[in-house]
């Protein structure tokens, strides 16, 4: 095969490309060390004072990712299935295999929409209160007919009314008394603090041949909850709060490793929030609520990330100690022949 294919073929492949960067670095940084220690003190030694070195090196290295679960890690958190529950009565989990879930009574929620029309935030009711023509924008107005600005107003007010707990968490978490999403232990994550849990729960229900979801256009998320796990810090935390949170967060996960739950609601959404017209913004996912609520439950796996790092710190550094005392125990058999030739010598 001719030279130029062979290297054309190495700098294709990503596999073989990446395989080679590692041998030259190797070759050239450890191998020059190698033989330059060599040339200067005989091939043995230089070899053991390079591999000395070297897995010395590796420990400092593989402590710093042991620490901070970097680099050459294991399995990252994750968000594990548990089971998936489908009820009529807006997330009803009375009948979930799972006990946990069944303390989560989310069918006595009340409505987003419902907190927003009680309360005076201005900024809730200006994203998600009633609608009228003269709370809209006066720039989407201009070039519309009475009955535009109707169908407007009407549609505004139908993704008004659709509002989601999460959704209105995340913008005015004052308005969600600390009451009102913990049943039985439940909390409420805004639609910001649950962005991993939808996507985990998204890839569940498109795997799944349960519902014939192909993608996550196809539902829209309502509610995320959760309960166990770390204690969060608290508002406005100070030193010393971070301090606490961190030192009880390491003997909790360490002592009595709490487990974390969570759970995903989603519902179908309607028909015509999946037809795109050419030219024109992809609609809002409006939720079909004549369909079922479809609830993820899942569980939290914590991973292994600083078990890999742990494992080649740990056998770094039992090489790296049995080299240092294999050059110890030379230079003493060393300095034992010379004191034996000074006192021949003598």
């Amino acid at each position: 095969m001719p030279i130029p294919d062979v290297v054309a073929g190495l700098a294709w492949d990503p596999q073989m490309r990446g395989f080679m960067a590692v041998l030259v670095a190797v070759v050239v940084l450890v191998g020059s060390v190698r033989l330059l220690l060599s040339t200067n003190s005989g091939p043995r030694l230089g070899t053991l004072l390079a591999l000395a070195g070297l897995f010395g090196w590796m420990t400092i290295l593989a402590t710093v990712w042991w620490i901070y679960g970097i680099g050459y890690k294991g399995f990252s958190p994750s968000w594990r299935p548990v089971e998936i529950v489908a009820s009529a009565d807006r997330g009803d989990l009375t009948l979930a295999a799972h006990d946990r879930a069944n303390t989560l009574h989310s069918e006595e929620l009340p409505r987003a929409y419902d907190l927003v029309v009680a309360s005076d935030d201005p900024v809730a009711l200006v994203d998600f209160g009633p609608v009228s023509r003269e709370s809209l924008p006066p720039a989407e107005l201009l070039g519309r007919t009475d009955a535009e600005i109707q169908a407007l107003v009407d549609e505004t007010q139908a993704l008004h009314e659709a509002t989601t707990l999460s959704e209105l968490d995340a913008v005015a978490p004052e308005l969600i008394d600390e009451s009102l999403p913990a049943f039985g232990g439940w909390n409420l994550l805004s639609s910001a603090e649950s962005g991993e849990a939808q996507a985990s729960a998204g890839a569940m229900l498109t795997v799944s041949s349960d519902f014939g979801f192909t993608d996550t256009t196809q539902f829209e998320v309502l509610e995320a909850h959760t309960v166990g796990g770390k204690s969060p810090l608290p508002p406005n935390p100070t030193r010393w709060d971070r301090i606490y949170t961190q030192t009880r967060s390491a003997l909790t996960i360490t002592i009595t490793i709490t487990i974390r739950y969570g759970i995903v609601q989603v519902q179908r959404v309607t028909p015509g929030s999946l037809v795109t017209i050419p030219g024109e913004a992809p609609p809002r996912a409006m939720a079909d609520t004549g369909q079922p609520v479809i609830s993820v439950v899942m569980i939290r796996d914590l991973g292994n990330p600083r078990v890999l790092p742990a494992l080649v710190a740990v056998g770094s550094g039992l090489i790296f100690a049995a080299l240092v005392y294999m050059l110890h125990e030379r230079d003493k058999e060393a300095m034992r022949r010379r004191a034996e030739f000074r006192t021949e010598t003598a």
